[in-house]
């Protein structure tokens, strides 16, 4: 293998990271190399660096990087990690000057079109646009979203901080969960009420109107992170047909605003080459996703018929940003020469 073939690939969250070898001469095949490094148990990002390198001989002549914050000329100070990543400390490192850091979105919307249909649930299959743009949106601990738009040479990577912008009420009761939350912040955000920050809002919501199981409420209140027990309950709920408990309700209303956001984005970029739907909370709650009440929400208004025909898609494949990211530095390191 030359080397010149190989890309060092990256995907930094706040918990974790993956490091990933991939032959450009093979890309998008499997990795050459992998590992998986937990965040708190080294110093930073060059630790890691250092760290797989020496497991191997391998000398990357192209790395590239999906990082979860926003890049300034060559570096970043991550949003809920005490890292800041620079690419003139990584040249020291690494054996090449084509390193590049990218949003973690980005890097998810570049590897969304990559992958298998077996590695993606279908909410609506649609008629894909080949030339239409593409949108990711990615419920996690936040709200995520980015897009791929057509350019004259191929897709144009965008990134975004839509999930901060205003909540939109669709209906009455959401109009009440507007109001309940403006009364504690002045700001409601979409990612207030649509991620893993946003459920247990949903839930103190619903909570403040509808009976409550005490045990149930105060096993949840001794919880500093809420999300996972109120997932998993309503995950039990509704396995059972307990369709009331407040868990299953706060779900589904979380869901019926994804679909609305969903559709703003669509409309917004025109993305009629498909939706992706990413972050780690869809995937964990696959039963929730009713496709006929998902598209009722999401294919409204006056492009009702455009909405409907676009596909719509849920990432399975946890390691989409990682391929992404290969796939953008080899784009970025060909078009450098």
């Amino acid at each position: 293998m030359r080397v010149n073939d190989l890309i060092l690939a990256g995907d930094i969250g706040g918990t974790k990271t993956n490091l990933a070898l991939y032959a450009r001469s093979d890309f998008p095949g499997n990795p050459l190399r992998e590992q998986r490094y937990i965040n708190d148990q080294v110093t930073g990002f060059s630790e890691l660096i250092a760290a797989f390198l020496a497991e191997g001989r391998e000398k990357p002549a192209v790395a590239c990087f999906g990082v979860a914050g926003p890049i300034r000329n060559g570096w970043v100070q991550m949003t809920n990690l005490d890292w800041r990543i620079d690419v003139q400390e990584l040249s020291q490192l690494l054996p090449t000057k084509n390193i590049f850091l990218i949003n973690d979105l980005v890097a998810t919307a570049m590897g969304a079109p990559l992958l298998p249909k077996k590695e993606l649930f279908i909410i609506n299959a649609g008629k894909t646009q080949p030339k239409g743009n593409i949108a990711v949106i990615a419920p996690g601990t936040g709200l995520g979203e980015a897009f791929l738009l057509q350019g004259d040479n191929g897709f144009i990577p965008v990134a975004s901080e839509g999930g901060h912008a205003d909540f939109a009420p669709r209906d009455r009761l959401q109009l009440e969960l507007l109001d309940f939350l403006w009364h504690r912040d002045k700001h409601v955000s979409v990612e207030k009420v649509c991620s893993g920050t946003g459920l247990p809002n949903i839930y103190d919501f619903l909570a403040n109107s509808s009976p409550v199981p005490e045990d149930f409420s105060r096993e949840l209140a001794g919880k500093e992170d809420r999300t996972p027990m109120l997932v998993k309950s309503a995950l039990a709920a509704f396995t059972s047909g307990d369709m009331e408990h407040v868990a299953v309700r706060s779900l589904r209303l979380f869901l019926d605003i994804l679909a609305a956001e969903a559709a703003n984005v669509s409309l917004k970029v025109l993305a009629t080459g498909g939706i992706y739907i990413g972050g780690g909370i869809p995937p964990r709650i696959l039963p929730f996703f009713e496709p006929d009440r998902f598209m009722a929400v999401f294919a409204r208004g006056v492009y009702r018929e455009m909405l409907s025909e676009i596909p719509i898609y849920i990432l399975r494949n946890t390691k989409t940003a990682l391929l992404g990211a290969a796939a953008y530095g080899i784009r970025l390191a060909k078009k450098n020469g």
